[in-house]
C-alpha cells in the first residue's frame, strides 16, 4: 500500500473514531484502525470494538499502491497529531512496515493484514428514519444523567427509544431517577417502518460516543435499525452498536399519579443553591458516606440544607407552594442533573410525602416537547 492524503482530512476521521478502539490490550486487531483502499481513490477508516464501531470515507491526494492493513490507532494519531506537514504519505510493504512520511520526518510502525480485523456487522437494513442531528443530540442529553452504569438488569444500562405516530420517546432510568424526554418532530421514513412504530435500546457507552460525534445543527442523521445493532449514517460516517436485546421496564406505573404539593420555583436559583449545598454534602469523611440535601417547604419559602463532618450549608429562596409544608432529603447530585438539562425559566415540581418520589416538569409545556423527571428521596436520620 501507498496512499498520499492531507493530515487534517485522516484526523477529521480517525479522532472521533478513537471511542470505538478497543483499550483493553485484548486482541491487537481491535486496538487498531483498519485502513483500506476503496474506488474512486477514498479511503475507508473502520474501527470497532466489538460493542460499537465506526465506519469513515475520504478521499486521498494519490493512491498509487492499494491494500488493507490495521495499524494501532493511538500510535498512528499520535503520530499524525505531531507530524510538521499537512501532505502525508503512507507506505506499507510486504513484511508490514509502515512509514509515515511528511517533509523529512518518517516514522515507522508494525501493520497488520486487514484479514486479520474482525468482522464488521452488516449495516444495511430497510428499517429507519431520518431525523436532524440538533434534535436527537438535544433528547438524549435530556436523559443520558439516568442511564445505569451498573446494575443486575442489563435494560437499565442503556436508553430506550420509542418511535410512534410520529411521537419520538427517549426514557432513561437507573433505579433512582427517571427522565423521559418526548418531541413530535419532522421525521422521514427511510424504507418500511412498521405502521405501529418500533422501539430499541441504546446502552449507555455508545450513547456517549454518540453524543460526541453528533454535529451541531440541523444536518440529516439516517438511523437504521436491525435485529441486533443501531447505524447511525452522517454525512461520510457511519457509527453502529449493539441493542440491548430485552423488553424495557414499564416505566409509566412506577410514576406517581396522586400529588399533593407543588411548588413553582426559578430554575436556575434552585440549580445554584443545590450547587452551593453539594460542596457539602458531597464532602467524604473518615468511614462517612456522602449526606443528603434536605429540602424544606414552608409556605412560600424553600430551604436547602446538608450537613456533613466538614460543615454545614443553609440557603433559601422564594417560590409559589400549594399544599402542606415537608420535610424531603435527596442524593444532591441527582437533583442537580436532572435540572441542569430541563429547560425554562421555571419548573414545576410535584410531591406527596417524604418517601415518594418527586417529579420535575416545565411550568410552560411546549406544544411538541416535553420533559419529565422523577427522583427518589432518601430517609433521612432522625432529629
Amino acid at each position: 500500500m501507498k496512499i498520499t492524503f492531507q493530515k487534517s482530512r485522516f484526523l477529521d476521521k480517525l479522532t472521533p473514531a478513537m471511542g470505538t478502539v478497543s483499550n483493553k490490550n485484548t486482541i491487537a486487531s481491535i486496538e487498531g484502525v483498519l485502513i483500506e483502499t476503496v474506488e474512486n481513490r477514498d479511503i475507508k477508516l473502520s474501527t470497532y470494538d466489538m460493542k460499537k464501531g465506526m465506519v469513515s470515507l475520504f478521499e486521498a491526494d494519490s493512491v498509487e499502491e492499494g491494500g488493507s492493513f490495521i495499524i494501532n490507532a493511538a500510535r498512528l494519531l499520535q503520530i499524525l497529531r505531531v507530524m510538521p506537514g499537512e501532505e502525508i504519505t503512507l507506505e506499507i510493504d510486504e513484511k508490514f512496515n509502515a512509514k509515515i512520511k511528511s517533509g523529512k520526518s518518517e516514522f515507522s510502525l508494525f501493520a497488520l493484514r486487514g484479514s486479520d480485523f474482525p468482522n464488521i456487522p452488516v449495516l444495511n437494513s430497510e428499517k429507519g428514519f431520518e431525523i436532524s442531528a440538533d434534535v436527537l443530540k438535544n433528547m438524549i442529553g435530556k436523559v443520558l444523567h439516568s442511564v445505569a452504569e451498573q446494575d443486575s438488569r442489563p435494560v437499565l444500562c442503556g436508553a430506550y427509544f420509542s418511535l410512534k405516530n410520529r411521537r419520538f420517546d427517549i426514557v432513561s432510568c437507573d433505579s433512582f431517577t427517571l427522565s423521559v424526554c418526548a418531541k413530535n418532530c419532522e421525521i422521514r421514513d427511510i424504507g418500511a417502518i412498521e405502521s405501529e412504530g418500533f422501539d430499541f435500546i441504546v446502552p449507555g457507552h455508545a450513547l456517549n460516543e454518540l453524543m460526541r460525534i453528533l454535529p451541531d445543527g440541523e444536518e440529516k442523521i439516517n438511523v437504521y435499525i436491525t435485529r441486533k445493532h443501531a447505524i447511525f449514517r452522517m454525512d461520510e460516517m457511519t457509527f453502529f452498536t449493539r441493542l440491548i436485546d430485552e423488553d424495557y421496564i414499564d416505566y409509566s406505573r412506577i410514576i406517581p399519579k396522586e400529588q399533593t404539593i407543588f411548588v413553582t420555583v426559578d430554575r436556575e436559583k434552585l440549580l445554584e443553591g443545590l450547587e452551593r449545598a453539594n460542596l457539602v454534602a458531597e464532602e467524604k469523611g473518615q468511614g462517612n458516606s456522602r449526606s443528603y440535601v434536605k429540602i424544606i417547604l414552608d409556605g412560600d419559602l424553600l430551604t436547602l440544607t446538608s450537613t456533613s463532618v466538614s460543615g454545614k450549608v443553609f440557603d433559601e429562596m422564594e417560590c409559589s407552594h400549594t399544599g402542606e409544608n415537608i420535610e424531603i432529603g435527596f442524593n444532591c447530585r441527582y437533583l442537580i442533573n436532572s435540572i441542569r438539562v430541563a429547560e425554562g425559566e421555571k419548573i414545576l415540581i410535584t410531591m406527596k410525602s417524604p418517601r415518594q418520589s418527586i417529579t420535575i416538569e416545565p411550568v410552560e409545556k411546549k406544544q411538541d416537547e416535553n420533559f419529565f423527571y422523577m427522583i427518589l428521596p432518601v430517609r433521612m436520620a432522625e432529629s
